[in-house]
């Protein structure tokens, strides 16, 4: 009997986008010195993932869509292997979801496994084109992943679209910017001046994305492609995949949504174990109160209300972020546009391969600034005692 469980797209908007494959954990001794090393000072992007699925296949076949609500058919999903980004990522997660839907146990395939119609399995280092279309490719049915390696991978004969995280999970938080609290604290005009240029660089993007006839929308593409390496196909798609942001409003500076993302995150990665400290060790009640000191709006209400300063001579800022990343074009577009300039800002981007990676830089004090997901943000954080109450 074909098997069928409606899912409601806006009962997932509580999970968050993890804009990075590897999640790496850092310990520390020093309890004095982790106390308020980092703070989430903007946001910058939502949605921007899809599940791709084998070209031999039909997605109706899958799925149905009705009345706003994804019904799933178990019978196609049992005993198929889809690819994740990895384990700790909220696009394993998310997949993780479909299957509890459709009543599916979800389990790692290993060399030893003998597939039943009762589970979906993953391999979670699927975490690039490459390995969907070459190094996996013969065990996959299929994967979820993030731009803009999603549309490289549906660019392939190989595979094709079958939904995006956006249609599933609408408005759901990806990236954010961290900043170094030492460095906010001693740089404060900096800091304000360089979110200001970030400001800047997402309202280009957004406008140029209104208008794909205009110089600014050329420029864009021309960015990206400098950056990723990608043709302009891929790119075109991947940047209306995405949602840039930088506030929950795009027009104020507040980040309260945000704020109940990440407390809402830390409880998620704390159920799935990959937190292993409690918030009551490091002295919050719950995960809002956390959240609520993780995340810190007053910088970039300053920046957006135009009480900007500029530093009073060339200021050097260091900022970490992932490798041709499309969810992160805007500090590109800041700096190949000359807005941080503008406010005499000197920054220099180190690119990194992942979020664990970007995360370890900032908190290890090697950057000032850092553009990676929430989630390796939210672990390594708490795992490694570097905010406490």
């Amino acid at each position: 009997m074909e098997a069928k469980t409606k899912v409601i797209a806006v009962a997932y908007i509580l999970f968050v986008v993890a804009c990075s494959s590897f999640i790496i954990y850092h310990e520390t001794g020093d309890e004095d010195s982790s106390r308020d090393v980092v703070a989430a000072i903007a946001r910058v992007n939502t949605d921007g993932s899809g599940i791709y699925l084998k070209s031999v296949y039909d997605p109706e076949d899958f799925y149905t869509y009705e009345d706003g609500e994804y019904t799933f058919n178990a019978d196609m999903w049992g005993g198929r292997v889809f690819g994740t980004p990895g384990v700790p990522t909220i696009q394993h997660v998310q997949l993780q979801q479909i299957a509890d839907s459709m009543g599916l146990k979800f389990e790692g395939l290993s060399a030893s496994t003998v597939k039943r119609t009762d589970t979906l399995y993953y391999v979670s280092t699927v975490t690039n084109a490459t390995a969907a279309t070459e190094t996996s490719s013969e065990i996959l049915d299929g994967g979820i992943l993030w731009e803009p390696q999603y549309s490289m991978i549906i660019s392939n004969p190989m595979y094709q679209g079958m939904l995006l995280t956006n249609d599933m999970f609408p408005g759901h938080t990806c990236c954010v910017i961290a900043g170094s609290t030492e460095f906010m604290k001693n740089n404060p005009d900096a800091t304000v001046a360089f979110l200001a240029a970030y400001v800047k660089a997402v309202d280009y993007v957004n406008a140029a994305k209104a208008d794909r006839g205009s110089d600014e929308y050329g420029e864009l593409v021309r960015i990206c492609e400098k950056y990723t390496g990608l043709k302009e196909s891929v790119i075109e798609d991947a940047l209306f995949n995405v949602e840039f942001k930088f506030s929950d409003d795009n027009r104020s500076g507040s980040l309260d949504n945000l704020v109940g993302d990440i407390a809402s995150l830390e409880s998620d990665l704390e159920a799935a174990g990959n937190i292993s400290v409690s918030m009551s060790s490091l002295g919050f009640d719950d995960s809002t109160e956390f959240a609520e000191l993780l995340v810190q709006d007053s910088y970039l209400t300053n920046a957006v209300s135009g009480d900007v300063a500029k530093p009073s001579g060339k200021r050097s800022v260091t900022v970490a972020a992932i490798n041709g990343d499309i969810h992160q074009i805007a500090i590109r577009v800041a700096q190949e546009l000359g807005y941080f300039s503008e406010y005499n800002l000197d920054v220099t981007v180190g690119a990194l391969g992942n979020g664990g990676a970007v995360a370890l830089d900032i908190l290890g004090g090697y950057s000032d600034f850092a553009f990676l997901g929430a989630p390796p943000l939210t672990i390594n954080v708490v795992n490694g005692g570097y905010l406490s109450a």
